[in-house]
């Protein structure tokens, strides 16, 4: 039997109300028994090894067999009490199932009926009055027979449904049985899902989703480098996915490698956000010397008008003069001074202006120039904090910053095509992970500060290793499944 195809409109229904194929439900009951049995014949071949005595065995072996067989039969025998509950109960309900497709299937036979009898009924002739108004006996008797016509065949329908409704009712009861006789209420076998098994399934999907994101982000991180708001989102994707694996691990169903690679990421992001703090630190004082050693302080050689009380001839284009800060056009003629309070011109001998030379913007300079960006851990959030530990405050908003670092991405891809040996060699510097400590020696050099450690591009080659090898390499051979799972003894990988 197979299921059945067959227009179930005279009952109203859209659909068969017994959607089942009996064929199907035999052979679950068949496979639940051959599983039941096949559990049995296990349980006792582990049932000689476990009352064995140690003469027919030797070897250190022996007792951990023993206690590992003893342990697995109790959970088989458990697991064999419901096989056989379940076969036996689809026996049951076996027969229950072919009363409902017979006695459903005997009520749309009946509905076909009485639908017939109502098309015979409304076609029989209604009862004709004469033409005076006066309906004859004959007549009388031809309206009589079709409403009991009607009637009949709307009871006839009635019946039909009523039959289809009781053999569900009875349908649904034997299913109910069925149900409850089997329930995973009754078992404690460690076959049900428990609520743990379905929070690890979740875990699992998250953990997997969090991670291609991460691998996405990553990507990203390495062709539109040095933008930090895809810098906090690759660290919140591996947060999420860190605490799902741990869930995972605790469990017995996540790998301890994922947990330690996850923990190690995250934490190199922190340090790098201390490194970063101190990096910013360094560029602060370089660029601060870099200001104090430039002619005329922060902002260059700057003119200012001096006119001193009673000396009306000095020219309002005038500037002073000192160390680092000398007159244009060489040295003082001989005929004039430099004037000042208490510094009167010589009497009778006129003073020419002395016009000064432009000077223009001061030449440009790594460490003067260097601005402090936000970071992934400057933003509005944290700036607070940053200030009440001492920390440099970022000069350009965390927004802002964004939009400077996505335009400096555009000029590295700019030189694709113009300087390709200029590309590759910031693009390379990137994905080893240099590039920070190189601006920084740059940085530093610039304000003649002498050199950064080593130590600076060894923390930076290890951050580009681990980002490539762990970030990549790990994670996307975890998700295709060419790296199988590290697992501690005694679990198993989800």
């Amino acid at each position: 039997m197979s299921i059945r195809n067959l227009d179930w409109s005279p009952l109203e229904l859209d659909s068969d109300p017994v959607y089942a194929d009996p064929d199907v439900v035999r052979a679950a009951q068949q496979r639940y028994s051959h599983i039941a049995t096949t559990i049995d014949d296990a349980v006792a071949k582990l049932g000689q090894i476990v009352d064995t005595n140690s003469g027919s065995l030797a070897g250190q072996y022996v007792e951990g067999l023993k206690s590992d067989a003893g342990s697995l039969k109790d959970r088989l025998s458990k697991a064999a009490v419901r096989y056989h509950d379940v076969a036996n109960e689809i026996g049951k309900y076996e027969p229950d199932l072919d009363q409902g497709l017979s006695e459903t299937a005997g009520a749309l036979t009946d509905a076909e009926s009485a639908q017939g009898q109502q098309t015979k009924a409304q076609a029989m002739p209604d009862a004709q009055k004469n033409p005076d108004g006066t309906t004859s006996p004959q007549e009388q008797q031809k309206g009589a027979d079709k409403n009991k016509a009607n009637s009949d065949a709307d009871a006839a329908m009635a019946a039909a449904k009523t039959r289809l409704n009781n053999a569900l009712d009875a349908l649904n009861v034997a299913g109910k049985r069925f149900a409850d006789a089997v329930s995973a209420r009754r078992y404690d076998d460690g076959l049900t899902d428990t609520y743990k098994d379905k929070l690890d399934a979740v875990m699992a999907k998250i953990s997997q989703i969090f991670a291609i994101i991460g691998m996405i982000l990553g990507a990203l991180a390495i062709l539109i480098p040095g933008v930090d708001v895809l810098v906090i989102a690759g660290v919140v994707a591996g947060a999420i996915t860190l605490v799902a694996n741990i869930v995972l691990y605790h469990d017995g169903k996540g790998s301890v490698l994922d947990v330690v690679l996850g923990a190690i990421g995250l934490g190199m992001a922190g340090l790098g956000a201390i490194v970063s703090v101190v990096g910013k630190g360094i560029s602060s004082i370089a660029k601060a010397t870099a200001l104090a050693e430039r002619p005329g302080g922060a902002g260059g050689i700057e003119l200012v008008p001096l006119k001193p009380p009673g000396n009306a001839t000095i020219p309002n284009f005038s500037r002073p003069f000192g160390p680092g800060n000398a007159r244009p056009g060489g040295p003082v003629p001989n005929y004039s001074r430099p004037f000042g309070p208490g510094n009167v011109p010589i009497t009778g001998k006129p003073v020419p202006p002395i016009r000064p030379e432009p000077t223009g913007p001061p030449p440009p300079n790594a460490a003067a120039d260097w601005k402090n960006l936000s970071d992934w851990f400057n933003n509005p959030a944290t700036n607070w904090l940053i200030g009440k530990t001492g920390g440099t405050i970022p000069e350009v908003g965390f927004w802002g910053s964004a939009g400077t670092q996505f335009q400096d991405v555009g000029k590295l891809w700019g030189t694709l095509l113009t300087d390709p040996a200029k590309f590759g060699k910031d693009f390379a510097s990137i994905i080893a992970g240099v590039k920070g400590p190189l601006d920084l020696s740059g940085i530093v050099g610039a304000a003649g500060l002498g050199k950064i450690s080593p130590l600076w591009f060894v923390w930076g080659g290890i951050n580009g290793a681990f980002g490539v090898g762990a970030g990549f390499v790990y994670t996307g051979g975890r998700l295709m499944g060419w790296i199988p799972a590290v697992n501690p003894p005694g679990q198993v990988t989800a």
